[in-house]
């Protein structure tokens, strides 16, 4: 009888073990990924297969990075292509879809394209007045994601739009995407660049060299600020880390990714046609 329950409460301690070790997986980097499709990826996965997220941190893409390096997390969201260096240090990526860079201004604000060169003057600093577009008489207000923090879409919006340029000097400083979108809200002469994913009923994107970012947009590479939305693992992925990848290509992962981007099977599809989307995906 001893032995029995001896036996008994082995099996039932290995089972605490087993359901303390799921949901041992960990996300960390890009906020674009981290706050628009983990929450409700890491909870569809959790009910297809109940595993959960033990956490979901968003510092940015080069956090995360340095973060899986270390091995201190499982994934790393990335919301760039990986750079040339990146990739020799033996990381796994997959793209799970594809954003917009949205340059930003407020709803009151008549503008509704602006050139390449104009935005990178507007953040430069070389154009100071928004007469100098196809504005109204008041000042630029340019609204920036704090540099040096690693942030994808600052990197990204330099790499394509401001080249060796720096950002002008009376430039507000914000922490976060969410944080430019709040201040532009309640800033009728600014302009800041974002996901398009963080757009707000306050603010609107402009049309960039006459194209908007829409998701048709970005499917055909009309719209110039794109980029891949990836999820990175420190070498081939294996065990949870790997069924979640699996997750997020599936029909259903593909479909939460579509509620906020440009979902890889969408890309994939017009290429295989040769046909854009002509609605949001």
């Amino acid at each position: 009888m001893i032995r029995k329950q001896t036996v008994s409460l082995l099996l039932f301690l290995i089972f605490l073990s087993t359901t303390a070790q799921a949901g041992k997986l960990s996300y960390k980097g890009s906020s674009t990924i981290g706050e628009h499709i983990m929450p409700k990826a890491s909870e569809a996965f959790a009910a297809r297969t109940g595993v959960r997220f033990a956490s979901i941190d968003i510092p940015g893409s080069g956090e995360g990075l340095a973060a899986l390096l270390k091995g201190e997390v499982d994934l790393a969201g990335v919301s760039r292509p990986l750079s040339y260096e990146e990739k020799k240090r033996g990381f796994y990526y997959q793209v799970i879809g594809y954003d917009a860079i949205g340059v930003f201004v407020h709803r009151s604000n008549p503008v509704q394209s602006l050139g390449k060169e104009q935005i990178k003057r507007m953040f430069t600093g070389e154009i100071k007045n928004w007469s100098e577009t196809s504005g109204g008489d008041a000042p630029v207000v340019c609204v920036t994601e704090t540099w040096g923090k690693g942030r994808a879409t600052t990197e990204e919006f330099r790499r394509l739009v401001m080249g060796q340029e720096s950002y002008r000097a009376d430039r507000k400083e914000v922490d976060r995407p969410r944080d430019q979108a709040a201040a532009l809200a309640s800033e009728e002469n600014g302009i800041a660049a974002a996901s398009i994913a963080f757009a707000r009923p306050e603010i609107r994107a402009v049309a960039i060299e006459g194209v908007s970012p829409e998701p048709a947009n970005v499917v055909s590479g009309a719209y110039l600020l794109s980029r891949p939305l990836l999820l990175v693992t420190k070498g081939l992925p294996r065990g949870e880390a790997k069924e979640f990848l699996d997750f997020i290509l599936s029909e259903k992962g593909q479909a939460l990714v579509a509620e906020r981007f440009v979902s890889v099977r969408e890309i994939a599809e017009v290429k295989r046609t040769g046909r854009g989307s002509a609605d949001g995906g």
